[in-house]
């Protein structure tokens, strides 16, 4: 690839990245929120990425950022060594207009090498995270994956969140919790395991 067709390659890579291609229903998550679940309730803020390298392999339609990866969208930021999306369609198509085509879209997102999501007031840390488009979910593993808001900690092997329902499950495996009494407030009557602000 000539460094002038890699230029807009890259280019068109940032404009598909900057749509909010993580949260693709118009509905906010219902139920407890957690650290995962930031993408979508930030599904309209712009998403930045920052790596020491990007390698577009545009035969594999896949673009690899490594290097001290770091996404950010809203309050919500990711972090891992390495992040892998994988495309569809020619992504330079997107270079044309302002927003990308349909031939250009992101299938799944990967961070590997160890992952740590935070917002402000909730982390959640693995091995590895996988954000799948077409479900709209998000699928973290690790040994273990925890979960943490102030005091209280939730530990399993696989945390599963559906970013379009707002439904969170730990699997495969025990899942072992410390819930500090008092460590959650109700910000309005009605609406129960809303966290502290």
């Amino acid at each position: 690839m000539n460094p002038l067709s890699f230029g807009l390659t890259a280019a068109a890579l940032l404009v598909v990245l900057s749509t909010p291609v993580l949260a693709q229903q118009p509905q906010q998550p219902a139920g407890p929120p957690n650290a995962l679940q930031g993408f979508a309730r930030n599904r309209d803020e712009p998403i930045r990425i920052n790596s020491n390298t990007l390698e577009v392999r545009d035969k594999e339609k896949q673009a690899v950022f490594a290097g001290n990866v770091v996404v950010t969208q809203g309050d919500t930021t990711l972090r891992s060594p390495q992040l892998l999306v994988f495309y569809d369609g020619d992504v330079a198509a997107g270079v044309q207009g302002t927003a990308p085509t349909e031939s250009s879209k992101i299938r799944k997102i990967e961070a590997t090498g160890g992952v740590v999501v935070q917002t402000k007031d909730q982390t959640a840390t693995g091995d590895t995270g996988v954000f799948e488009m077409k479900t709209n979910t998000v699928t973290m593993n690790g040994n273990p994956v925890v979960l943490t808001q102030g005091p209280n900690v939730i530990r399993g092997k696989r945390l599963v969140v559906d970013l379009t329902s707002g439904v969170s499950k730990f699997e495969g495996g025990r899942v072992e919790s410390l819930i500090v009494p008092g460590s959650m407030k109700q910000d309005q009557p009605g609406q129960p395991g809303q966290p502290k602000r």
